[in-house]
């Protein structure tokens, strides 16, 4: 069995290719209904994600997303009035989570780069909350996301 060494570029290039959840509807990517059934069928699928985030709690509170995909959990967090910033290596999915806020009205802050180097690109930033739904374990080296956190988190914060 031949194994080929994985790298940040590789991830970076499968996610631009095929954003998450981008073919969860039919409907023209970008359209207001597209993004309704996107974000119909990803709770219909996975019907714990709502009462697990608590969407509703962080009204007001300043919430990091690591890997932003089409930004279908990241909508629902501005929804209920967070201080959102969307992050993810894919810059093609924080191209459409942007038109998704934009077409829903939604403010939110969306920065592409390596979860690898939260420190850097959040140098002076705190987080109440920082949020990941399946997507740490994709990195090339999940550990230095998970070591970094504390260093984005505020004092009172939840990662």
């Amino acid at each position: 069995m031949i194994t080929e060494e994985v790298s940040i570029e590789n991830i970076r290039d499968y996610w631009d290719a095929r954003p998450c959840n981008i073919r969860h509807s039919k409907k023209e990517v970008g359209s207001l209904e597209y993004f309704q059934e996107v974000t119909e069928r990803r709770y219909r699928a996975e019907p714990h994600i709502p009462r697990w985030a608590e969407f509703d709690k962080w009204a007001g509170k300043r919430v990091l997303e690591i890997g932003v995909g089409i930004g279908t959990d990241g909508a629902e967090f501005a929804r209920h009035g967070a201080i959102y910033t969307g992050f993810d290596l894919s810059s093609k999915s924080c191209e459409i989570a942007q038109q998704r806020f934009e077409v829903l009205g939604l403010s939110g802050n969306f920065v592409v780069g390596n979860a690898e180097d939260l420190t850097e690109l959040f140098p002076n930033e705190k987080f109440d909350l920082i949020y990941s739904f399946g997507v740490i374990h994709h990195s090339v080296d999940p550990q230095k996301i998970i070591d970094q956190l504390t260093n984005v988190l505020a004092d009172a914060g939840v990662s």
